[in-house]
């Protein structure tokens, strides 16, 4: 009988990604690989998972962070299985075969847009690592490894073929039931090795603090080369990413450690940063006749070091013959309290560098925002300050993640290009976040945006949840529109473009705009449901501009005026349901909606 496993168990406790049926663990296993907050909207986005998917059930591309995650899912509903299907495993070569080369023509729309911001992203070097990824609720096998590890070598191949100048790590991976219990054993606790380690060192110094304390020193870069053999990716357990791997350029950092270690090993401690590595308790002994002092360690995990630790471990002996003068600089700090625990994981990854919304956590409008959501119903608003390292695992049902809300932001005062493609500038650089953020933006306001955003995902889900063979006409077009990259961003802007036709008054400022009862995001979704349906029979006016994902300014701006043409021109046929939306929306600061549809129909024959 299969062991019971606990990130399963956890998994089945999330009916948010129960929905998602079998693709259900992917999301999940993207969720614990690096944190994801906003995981419906990863969704709405990444799942290509169709009739005629060309063995590919998600695409993730996150420019910035530089990362492409190929994916294909399995779930069996038995618990005893040995292995998971290989043919699976091998139909990712498919995958990444009709992603990275050939024609477009012959793909559904849902891949060929993935296909084109794949290769838009690549060819525009915003991307570092190309993961192949095949997850199962099996134990992990040979069989499937080996399919995997092919798949990897045809996207490095077609990578090198196609993207000649461009700097990729393509990693495969098999995230079984093993490996999916690892990465929910790092959201509980940070240090996987748990063995006692022993290590000689020249000295150091002790700090201590409330709750923590460390001892600083340096270690032979031989000792760590003996760890990561012994122990690999255990050993990197609070870092939320594993050793990257090595391009030969001078650009890559990876290689550059290599470089040092391998020439000068003499000076790596002067040109290197250090690591830091977590660890339940140390003991320091000696000095002994060499003046050596004994560093004994109880645990040990590396939360900032990984490449560095890496890159010295998989040198030869060959290839570094010195590696033994080489000494790195290390910090070794236990703590006793798990909030403090827990900001060390976060604030010391350099891997999983402090977010761009992390500089906003302490800004005076995250602060006010984060007041005034305390009067919403049934809202979590963290305003840029993220919890710990469970935090994206144990997000409550009613959080608002700090990315859905600047997308729907930014979408909704008509820049969805920025949204889509470039969220992290809205919390990065301070004239793109005044735009969005300003002292004029109020939790209602908020509400009444990020609400349109999930309004449009969950119309996506619905549709997608469908039997194509039961699809009417106009659902197959909306599902099809639904299927481009970039669509969902670029309808909260197209909405937004005509929000004075649905309202039927002038809106002089959008971050005015709010339901006059004080709702929850989740009713206010519903809110949004007539207006959603409505502007669905345009989607058609806005396909076009979803090419390479929104790239083009001068066509979704164009996009945007055709769509808000056609809803001009069929306000008299939806005048009752626009007029029902209008009566459940306000304008703060004096202003307020009127029903300019209490007046009788304009003619439509005959003279004036």
């Amino acid at each position: 009988m299969t062991q019971p496993n606990k990130a399963l168990a956890a998994l089945a406790a999330r009916p948010d990604l129960g929905a998602y049926g079998s693709n259900a663990l992917l999301l999940y296993a993207l969720q614990l690989q690096w944190g994801i907050t906003d995981i419906e909207g990863v969704a709405a986005v990444s799942l290509t998972d169709s009739a005629n998917d060309k063995k590919c059930d998600l695409v993730y591309v996150d420019r910035d962070n530089g990362r492409v995650v190929v994916g294909q899912g399995y779930m069996s509903v038995r618990d005893d299985l040995e292995a998971a299907p290989a043919n699976k495993a091998s139909d990712l070569n498919t995958a990444v075969t009709w992603l990275l080369s050939g024609g477009l023509g012959g793909l559904p729309d849902v891949l060929r847009s993935a296909a084109e911001e794949v290769r838009d992203a690549i060819g525009s070097d915003q991307i570092n690592d190309f993961h192949v990824w095949y997850t199962h609720n099996a134990p992990e096998s040979a069989n499937v490894k080996a399919e995997i590890d092919q798949a990897a070598r045809t996207a490095d191949s077609l990578l090198h073929r196609y993207f000649p100048d461009a700097q990729i790590d393509v990693t495969a991976r098999e995230i079984g039931r093993q490996q999916l219990e690892k990465l929910y054993e790092r959201t509980e606790a940070p240090i996987a090795v748990t063995d006692e380690l022993t290590v000689l060192v020249p000295g150091g110094f002790e700090t201590k603090g409330e709750h923590w304390s460390a001892f600083t020193t340096a270690v032979p870069g031989t000792w760590l080369r003996e760890q990561w053999k012994k122990y690999e990716s255990d050993l990197m357990s609070p870092n939320v990413r594993d050793y990257l791997g090595i391009v030969r350029s001078e650009r890559n950092i990876n290689n550059g450690i290599k470089t040092t270690a391998s020439q000068t090993p003499d000076r790596f401690w002067i040109y290197n940063n250090g690591i830091t590595i977590l660890v339940h308790d140390y003991e320091v002994q000696g000095p002994d006749s060499d003046d050596n002092y004994k560093l004994i360690l109880s645990g040990a995990g590396i939360v900032n070091g990984a490449q560095t630790t890496g890159s010295l471990a998989t040198l030869s002996e060959s290839d570094a013959p010195n590696l033994g003068e080489t000494s790195v600089l290390t910090r070794f700090v236990k703590c006793e309290d798990s909030d403090v625990l827990a900001d060390i994981v976060k604030y010391n990854n350099t891997q999983n560098k402090i977010e761009a919304a992390d500089f906003r956590s302490k800004d005076e409008v995250q602060e006010r925002l984060r007041e005034e959501f305390a009067l919403i119903p049934d809202a979590d608003y963290r305003g840029a300050r993220r919890g710990g390292v469970k935090d994206a695992i144990e997000r409550p049902a009613n959080r608002l993640p700090d990315s859905a809300v600047a997308q729907a932001l930014a979408s909704f005062q008509l820049a969805p290009n920025l949204a889509y493609n470039e969220t992290r500038r809205i919390w990065e650089e301070n004239v793109v976040y005044s735009r969005f953020f300003a002292d004029r933006t109020t939790a209602r306001n908020v509400v009444f945006c990020y609400s349109l955003l999930r309004a449009l995902e969950a119309a996506k889900k619905r549709l997608g949840d469908i039997d194509e063979a039961h699809r009417t006409e106009a659902q197959h077009r909306h599902t099809q529109f639904f299927r481009r990259r970039g669509s969902i961003t670029l309808m909260v802007a197209a909405i937004s473009k005509s929000i004075e036709l649905f309202l039927g008054c002038p809106v002089p400022d959008r971050t005015a705009l709010r339901f006059k009862n004080n709702c929850s995001p989740k009713e206010a979704a519903d809110y949004w449901q007539p207006i959603v349906e409505a502007a669905l029979s345009f989607s058609a006016q806005l396909a076009d501009a979803t090419d390479l994902g929104l790239k083009n300014q001068g066509t979704v701006d164009a996009a945007l005026e055709r769509f808000q043409g056609m809803i001009e021109a069929t306000v008299d046929a939806n005048r009752a349901r626009y007029a029902e939306f209008s009566d459940l929306v306000e304008l703060s600061g004096g202003f307020t909606t009127h029903d300019p549809y209490d007046v009788p129909p304009r003619p439509t024959g005959g003279t004036s």
